[in-house]
Parts: structure tokens; C-alpha cells; sequence
């Protein structure tokens, strides 16, 4: 019997012993049991406060074994830990040392457009220092709107494909619309272009083996990313690749929210309207996005993708703006997404417009959304009118945040009763950020996560005008009539708050 399978036994042994503890266990007995259960439990909280966690996550992590003794370390030895999972993730991997010399190469010099950006250089400094992300000038971008404009402009792109196509997807589900991509795929590569997808074991639960093998045949590889394993002290559950990027022959390149499914494009009935954002980029950051993918791709099959055509890069004629690409997981010593958009924050003068589905931030950016709006900056949070498929608890922890933000001064508004999955932060004219992250704590310190950096492009002014729209038919929350809501739904939210580092 598979170690996996004997856990998963044992875990529901411990249950059934925790509801009928008194016929299990002689009565005389159960002093000592008990003294011994809440003996471990006080022990694995004292490791808990005593290691190197956020200190939102010890005290959740700690009152979760105290008070759930016995499943609640179980839980804890399973998704607690950090077992230094990533190793082979080594910034001093054959791939980085290799792949960082490639790409340093040929990058243009940004010196004259960082000047003109003023107390905006501080935030490429500080995501160049850190992230090592260059500033990429001579690039074009464009935002895509919901997975119909997504996945029109997408297949365009893909049958234009003459040498590669590189796809990296936390979620890929089987039906009309992967049909229809598969199909260009498939003539693609039965055409010579190699192609390669990259998928997460989580996100793509229900992907069938039949549907791989049916890549296989015509030469398509694919590669499943941190394979979940439940065996004693290897666990993968947590960290999850939340990445979606495309890259076609190192010319364009996708990413953003819109992963690939028949929800996205507004068939699911539950769901109805899908509400999300991408976006299209064409020039020297492509390159950026597909060296996100080589990594990927090696750590996870110790393939080094190193020929000309997956290094190179094709600058497009276009000097008004400037982006940079931020990768980001469980593998940095540092969550560089999270704190890059800490840095946003501090820096704006006139707007910080955030979408995102899930608001559970941690207290340095409440803090800063705090200061923010006291100082008279416009902040405007704009929320899903409802919780995502199965997860309203989530949106619980996320409405557990609304008090203290609505209180300092920001405007929060649900999106027109649907859900609403854009990933967005705008910051006065002329920053914003598009990408896979959400403003939760899995996002920044969990999950591996991309997102782009805009400066001075005309995408910003178009996600500024959809933000716009977007408020046209969203529900402001009147801090008022919220104080007024249901005392049942307020100890949810304030129990849902305590865990929310967990969710």
C-alpha cells in the first residue's frame, strides 16, 4: 500500500478516534490521552510562534492546533511546513546561471527613460535590484477584455506560429473551447512548430490522460508542474503554479487572469458572465515571459531550452512606454510581487484602483491602503458581487476586510452580483499592473505568480477607462448600512479573519 494511501487513511482514523474518543480509549485512560493530545498540540504551537512565518500565519497556524488538537497538526505537518520543497528551484541552478548570462546580453539601455520617470525609477530600481526584471522599452501592449477577446486574439496569434509555441496554465479544462485550441495546436505541430505545455497538477485535476496522449501522438510535450504528493514530509499541496502565459516564436505573448476553460468565455451557468482581464504583448518582453517558461520548464523536466530561437527577442517601434516583467513563488527569499506593489502603493499621488477577487492582504498593505486614503488619494477597490464556485468562505475573509478600509477612506464596490476575476492595480496615470496575482496571501507568498508592470502606455489609460465602466455597474458599499449587516455574518467574517493566512 502507497504511503499517500495510508495517510489518507490514518487522517480519517484520527477523525473517527477525535468523535468517539470515549469508546475507544478506557476511561481511565483518558486523562493521560488527553494530556498527551493537547501536549502535542501546545508543543507544535510553541515551533509554530517560534519559526520564521509571517506572524498573521503563526497565530492562525497556532490557534488551528490548539483548538482542532490532533487534525490540526495533522493539517500542519501536511500544509504548514516548509520543507524547503523548492531546492532544485537553487537561484545557482544550471538554468538561471545560464539563462540570466543569454538574456543580459542584448538588454537596451533605459537610462534616458528612467530619468524622465522621476520618484517612478525607485520602483524599476527596486524590482531590478530585487527581481532581477529589466525595464523593457521598444514593446507594445494591449488589454484584452474577457476570455472572448482573449482567446479570438489567441488563436489568431497561434496560427500565425512558425517556430514554437510555449503554454503554461494553472487551470486547463476539457471542452468546447480547449477543443477548439487543441485543434490549432495539433496542425501546428503536425506543420514542424515545436510546442510545448506546461500545466499545474492542482489546477488540472480533471484533465484526462486521454486528452495528453492525444497531444503526445502528434508530437506535442507537455509536463505536469509540483505533481502532487501526499507521502510523509513531502508535501506539494501548497505550492501551486498560478502562472497563465503563452509565448509564440518569442514575437507575442499572453498573460494575465484568463485561464483556459469554458467559464471563461461566459458558458457556465453558474457563473453566466465571466469578468476578467488579459493582455497581449508584442517585442522585447515577450522574451522576458518565455524565460519564465524555461525555468518552469526545467525544474520541472530538466530540459534546458537554450537554442537561439527561445533566447532571442524582436523589438517592436514603439518609445512612448516601457514595461517590466515580474516573476515571482515560494522559491524567492523574498514575496517581490507583494511587496513591488507595497512600493505602488507608496508612490501614488492621485489613484490606487485595485480589482481583484480575493482581498485578503496582509496588515503592511492595509496599512498602506490606510495612509493612503487619509492622505487623499483616490482608492477604489472594486470585489466580485459574488463568491467563486465552492469558495465562500473566501469571500467571507474577503468581506471580513471591508470595516477597517471602509472606515480610513476607501471605496469598495461589488461587481453587479457576478463574479469578477481581474487581477489590476493602477496608480495614478501612468503605473499599473496586469497579471496572475491575487491580493491574498497565497498569491504573494505561495503560489508562483507572474505579472507585468506598465509605464506611460496607452494600455494604462485603457484599464483606467474599463475600470470606469466597471464601476458603472458595481454597488458601492456605504460603510453606514455595511455597520448594519447581520450579526451572524459578522462573527463569520471575524472567524473567517483569524484563518485567513490559510485560505
Amino acid at each position: 500500500m502507497k504511503r499517500s494511501q495510508v495517510l489518507i487513511i490514518l487522517f480519517v482514523f484520527l477523525i473517527i478516534l477525535l468523535l468517539n474518543f470515549n469508546e475507544f480509549i478506557s476511561s481511565r485512560y483518558n486523562t493521560i490521552a488527553y494530556l498527551v493530545i493537547n501536549g502535542i498540540s501546545i508543543i507544535t504551537a510553541f515551533i509554530i510562534l517560534l519559526g520564521n512565518k509571517k506572524i498573521e500565519s503563526k497565530i492562525a497556524w497556532a490557534i488551528f492546533v490548539l483548538f482542532v488538537p490532533v487534525v490540526g497538526v495533522l493539517f500542519y505537518i501536511i500544509l504548514g511546513i516548509e520543507y524547503n520543497r523548492f531546492k532544485k528551484f537553487d537561484p545557482k541552478a544550471e538554468v538561471d546561471q545560464v539563462l540570466d548570462q543569454v538574456l543580459q546580453k542584448e538588454i537596451e539601455d533605459s537610462n534616458h527613460f528612467k530619468e524622465n520617470l522621476k520618484d517612478r525609477n525607485l520602483l524599476i530600481q527596486y524590482i531590478e535590484n530585487m527581481g532581477s526584471s529589466p525595464l523593457y522599452l521598444n514593446c507594445k501592449t494591449e488589454i484584452l477584455n474577457n476570455g472572448p477577446a482573449k482567446f479570438q486574439r489567441l488563436k489568431e496569434e497561434l496560427k500565425k506560429a512558425e517556430y514554437f509555441i510555449h503554454l503554461e496554465y494553472f487551470i486547463i479544462k476539457e471542452g468546447t473551447l480547449l477543443d477548439e485550441i487543441t485543434e490549432i495546436l495539433k496542425e501546428k505541430a503536425m506543420e514542424g512548430v515545436k510546442i510545448k505545455l506546461l500545466y499545474d497538477d492542482f489546477g488540472c485535476v480533471d484533465l484526462s490522460k486521454q486528452y495528453l496522449s492525444s497531444l503526445h501522438k502528434v508530437g506535442i510535450q507537455t509536463s505536469c508542474f509540483n505533481k502532487i504528493d501526499f507521502r510523509l514530509f513531502r508535501p506539494s499541496v501548497n505550492y501551486r503554479n498560478h502562472r497563465k502565459i503563452v509565448v509564440i516564436d518569442n514575437k507575442v505573448a499572453f498573460t494575465g487572469g484568463i485561464n483556459i476553460g469554458d467559464e471563461y468565455i461566459h458558458s457556465d451557468p453558474y457563473y453566466g458572465f465571466w469578468r476578467d482581464t488579459h493582455m497581449v504583448i508584442y517585442g522585447t518582453a515577450v522574451r522576458e515571459l518565455n524565460s519564465i517558461f524555461i525555468r518552469d520548464w526545467y525544474h520541472t523536466t530538466n530540459e534546458l531550452l537554450l537554442d537561439p530561437m527561445y533566447t532571442e527577442y524582436h523589438p517592436v517601434k514603439n518609445k512612448s512606454g516601457a514595461v517590466q516583467v515580474l516573476s515571482d513563488g515560494p522559491d524567492n527569499g523574498i514575496e517581490l510581487i507583494k511587496d513591488s506593489f507595497f512600493k505602488m502603493i507608496m508612490l501614488a499621488k492621485k489613484r490606487i484602483w485595485l480589482a481583484t477577487p480575493y482581498l485578503i492582504p496582509n496588515s503592511e498593505l492595509i496599512v498602506a491602503l490606510q495612509v493612503a486614503a487619509q492622505s487623499g488619494v483616490d482608492v477604489k477597490i472594486l470585489v466580485p458581487g459574488k463568491h467563486d464556485k465552492g469558495k465562500k468562505m473566501i469571500y467571507r475573509a474577503t468581506q471580513a476586510y471591508f470595516s477597517e478600509l471602509l472606515e480610513a477612506g476607501v471605496h469598495i464596490y461589488t461587481y453587479s452580483n457576478l463574479f469578477m476575476h481581474s487581477k489590476i492595480l493602477i496608480i495614478d496615470d501612468d503605473i499599473a499592473s496586469v497579471g496572475t496575482v491575487n491580493f491574498d496571501y497565497r498569491s504573494f507568498g505561495l503560489h508562483f505568480e507572474d505579472t507585468v508592470i506598465l509605464y506611460k502606455t496607452s494600455s494604462i489609460h485603457t484599464l483606467i477607462q474599463n475600470f470606469k465602466e466597471d464601476l458603472l455597474v458595481s454597488k458601492p458599499i456605504i460603510f453606514e448600512e455595511w455597520k448594519k449587516r447581520k450579526q451572524f455574518q459578522k462573527m463569520e467574517e471575524s472567524l473567517v479573519r483569524i484563518f485567513s493566512p490559510l485560505l
